[in-house]
């Protein structure tokens, strides 16, 4: 029975919890006609968010946003055209590029983040701080066991 659960449930929770955080996501964007999609702002979001933003690499972001080489780039490319970011070469001569935020990317960044606060702060407002904790801690086990057991390329 905790077998059937494990598989079925847990697995349906993840995948309908995630679905609807990207459905009202998209229709708040659309509401608010932001210039650029919510997996573009979680890419700028996440550069901004970092320590050190200067010294990420291309591939640092892939494996912080659980995305392969191909779509990381293929995001990084649109927020390029855009002007949100722009991708430095590093020294060293070998084809590894540094992704900065330009001063448009940072200013749109700062006008959507207090949109997506309120969006999250609806699904989490009433969930206690040591289980939201927990939740991440396990979503994180979940996410190390799936790279450990697959070969997925991120």
């Amino acid at each position: 029975m905790l077998n059937q659960l494990k598989r079925t449930s847990i697995s349906n929770g993840i995948v309908s919890c995630a679905t609807l955080i990207k459905v009202i996501t998209l229709r708040c964007f659309k509401k608010h006609k932001f210039e650029i999609t919510p997996e573009q702002f979680i890419l700028l979001d996440t550069l901004l968010d970092n320590v050190q933003p200067e010294n990420l690499y291309q591939r640092q972001l892939g494996v912080l946003l659980g995305k392969d080489r191909a779509n990381i780039a293929r995001l990084i490319g649109i927020l390029e055209k855009k002007g949100l970011v722009e991708r430095v070469s590093d020294s060293n001569g070998r084809q590894i590029n540094r992704i900065t935020v330009t001063n448009k990317g940072v200013e749109i960044r700062n006008k959507i983040y207090p949109v997506i606060s309120d969006i999250r702060k609806s699904y989490l407002d009433d969930i206690d701080y040591n289980d939201l904790k927990k939740c991440l801690d396990i979503l994180n086990r979940i996410k190390d066991n799936i790279s450990k057991n697959t070969k997925l390329k991120i």
